[in-house]
């Protein structure tokens, strides 16, 4: 009993620390990343006051020749990491540890009669630690996806090395639910798609057939040229939806997606508040704030006595944006947000 209880006294400050250590670990300082940061931060000390100790790195200030993560993760009892850079290098860090062995047979082999020395007991406390989840915020489905193959072979390995992610994107069935409120006599709806969310076509096929109208898909790759097959699509529809994909897929086609929805009268029902400004009709998104709160609402729950795997969240909160000048020349009429927010979300933010 004595050997078990140098054993946890030399690996267990989630045990024996007054406060819980969060480590930040951020892409770059740039607002909406700080804005993230410092809103879990307030909302936990409201919430939590004294519960928690913040440390903070921004992977862009690391040193060059600073490969493989933070030495600082091996300290920390939670790690939020705050965009793709920041999920990068603690996944790259984590993959590099020995998979944790549960704190029960830390406890069954030190009850064991056996020979080894105190001084070996930091090397036995190393061996047993238990691994601080990790949650991934500020991160889209694909990036997390690719990020999960590439440190650890898959997203359920991922999982298993308690790493999780808070999406950022939204679920595409609230922008076709949105659609379908802002334009009730829609019958079709044309939705791109790009190489990473082309598995989702059935199912948002089915969730524009439940709201009464039918679908026709274009899928784009980074060698295609988007306008030769947009135009035929949005053409054809009474409401265009893109999904959410790479960057480059994005970027890609935002343009052109918004230059025939003009010349066509197509309205265009989008992923980010950029989008509507440059002229889509309306979006659903995750704002900072609504990624803040449920980061907040994470960490308040998260298992520190490593027994839980990870997992991927969808957004839990979001916002909406309207361009009330594309409605006018559509001759859509936009009701009072909290319209589309109860029929969307239960009246949730």
């Amino acid at each position: 009993m004595c050997i078990l209880f140098a054993v946890i006294m030399l690996f267990g400050a989630k045990v024996s620390a007054d406060q819980i250590g969060l480590l930040f670990l951020v892409s770059k300082p740039t607002k909406d990343y700080l804005n993230i940061m410092t809103t879990v931060q307030d909302e936990l000390n409201k919430t939590f006051p004294d519960k928690y100790k913040y440390t903070v790195e921004f992977v862009s200030q690391r040193p060059a020749t600073q490969k493989t993560g933070f030495r600082t993760t091996a300290n920390a009892d939670l790690i939020v990491t705050v965009g793709t850079a920041a999920a990068d290098s603690a996944y790259g860090e984590r993959a590099l540890e020995p998979k944790p062995l549960e704190s029960k047979a830390l406890q069954a082999e030190a009850l064991q009669p056996n020979s080894f020395e105190l001084s070996t007991l930091e090397a036995k406390a190393q061996q047993y630690k238990i691994t601080a989840p990790i949650v991934s915020v500020l991160i889209t489905d694909s990036s997390f996806a690719a990020l999960a193959r590439k440190h650890f072979g898959s997203v359920n390995q991922a999982f298993a090395h308690q790493v999780s992610a808070i999406s950022i994107d939204q679920p595409t069935s609230r922008s076709i639910r949105l659609a379908k409120l802002l334009l009730p006599k829609a019958k079709k709806a044309g939705v791109m798609l790009g190489y990473s969310s082309a598995a989702k076509q059935q199912e948002l096929a089915e969730s524009i057939r439940d709201l009464g109208m039918t679908s026709e898909f274009v899928t784009i790759g980074t060698k295609d040229n988007p306008i030769t097959k947009i135009d035929p699509v949005i053409c054809d529809a009474d409401v265009f939806i893109p999904v959410p994909d790479s960057r480059l897929i994005n970027i890609a086609t935002a343009r052109w997606i918004l230059r025939l929805s003009y010349r066509h009268k197509v309205p265009v029902v989008a992923f980010s508040r950029t989008y509507v400004e440059a002229g889509a009709l309306a979006a659903i998104y995750s704002s900072p704030q609504n990624v803040a709160l449920q980061t907040v609402e994470w960490i308040a729950d998260a298992d520190l006595d490593g027994g839980d795997q990870g997992q991927a969240y969808q957004p839990k909160y979001f916002s909406m944006h309207f361009n009330y000048s594309v409605a006018a020349s559509l001759d859509v009429v936009i009701k009072d947000e909290q319209f589309y927010r109860d029929k969307l979300h239960g009246g949730n933010r």
